[in-house]
């Protein structure tokens, strides 16, 4: 087999793994490299397998062997970058990024991914900065509208944002995964709205998809006007519980120290705080079961 057919196997290989034929392309794969085990371009689309399969860590050994042969390869880089992204190593590609961004400083679709980067480290100023930077060498760039949309989405500068979102996740579907660490972060740091946003539109782009409905069910739970006064204890848990109980019991003994006119305070802040102990315990479950049946 000739160089030329390794490379036209290559492009084969590469249509395949575009239109998500997996066992196709891995059955080509097996047969071209038992002919070219060390070709570089070959190694990458095995690599590219392990990586749509989630298999990164076999994705990190083959690119290690596609980098030994080809230290410079472009696309191996950005997909180690990827892989690291996605294993949480934001460090590790942030270097590689960076490094393809100093070797191609016009390359619109590196702009794009350490935008999409900087999302998932919540920088986004710096994201945006990023998507905006690469649009003006690729006004059509995927993957830098996906960053600037989500930037929008994030800080509530809906609008048409939606729309345009689900026209980019067709085009560049792999930011799935970046809208699903988002829409963790953005929980995870108290912003049930923006995680909300964020998990409407999983389901917009995957609606047969369970757990994305059941995120957006229980985010609504949380978001529901009613759950305001409960906000504290969402955002902060027991910590929150016992500061607020601490602080009623010194509020409590201090007007009760005084006495006299003070003692229908006291009464008041007493039951008022009963009555808020009582609604926290009844009243999510309630909402829970009755919006979840709706």
């Amino acid at each position: 087999m000739s160089t030329y057919s390794s490379l036209m196997l290559v492009a084969e290989i590469e249509a395949l793994l575009e239109r998500r034929r997996l066992a196709q392309a891995k059955r080509r794969l097996q047969e071209a490299l038992r002919e070219f085990p060390n070709q570089p371009e070959l190694l990458l689309q095995s690599a590219r397998v392990d990586y749509l399969e989630d298999r990164n860590g076999a994705a990190l050994v083959t690119l290690q062997q596609v980098l030994s042969l080809a230290p410079d390869h472009e696309g191996a880089r950005y997909l180690l970058f990827a892989v690291k992204r996605d294993v949480g190593a934001l460090a590790e590609a942030e270097q590689v990024i960076v490094g393809l961004l100093h070797d191609f400083p016009e390359d619109a679709s590196f702009f794009g991914g350490y935008g999409d980067l900087m999302i998932r480290a919540m920088d986004l100023p710096k994201a945006r900065a990023l998507a905006e930077e690469g649009l003006k060498y690729d006004a059509e760039n995927a993957a830098c509208l996906v960053v600037r949309t989500l930037c929008d989405l994030i800080e509530g500068r809906i609008g048409a944002a939606s729309h345009s979102l689900q026209q980019l996740l067709a085009r560049s579907p792999q930011s799935i995964s970046t809208l699903i660490l988002l829409r963790a972060a953005l929980a995870d740091r108290g912003d049930y709205r923006g995680a909300l946003r964020i998990g409407q539109e999983l389901v917009r782009a995957e609606p047969d998809n369970a757990h994305f409905v059941e995120a957006v069910r229980q985010l609504s739970v949380v978001t529901h006007w009613s759950m305001l006064p409960l906000w504290p204890m969402q955002r902060w848990g027991w910590g929150a519980a016992i500061g607020l109980w601490l602080l009623i019991n010194v509020a409590i003994r201090v007007l009760a120290s005084q006495g006299g006119e003070w003692s229908g305070v006291t009464m008041v802040l007493s039951f008022g705080f009963l009555a808020y102990v009582v609604y926290s315990w009844v009243w999510p479950p309630l909402l829970r079961r009755w919006m979840l049946r709706a």
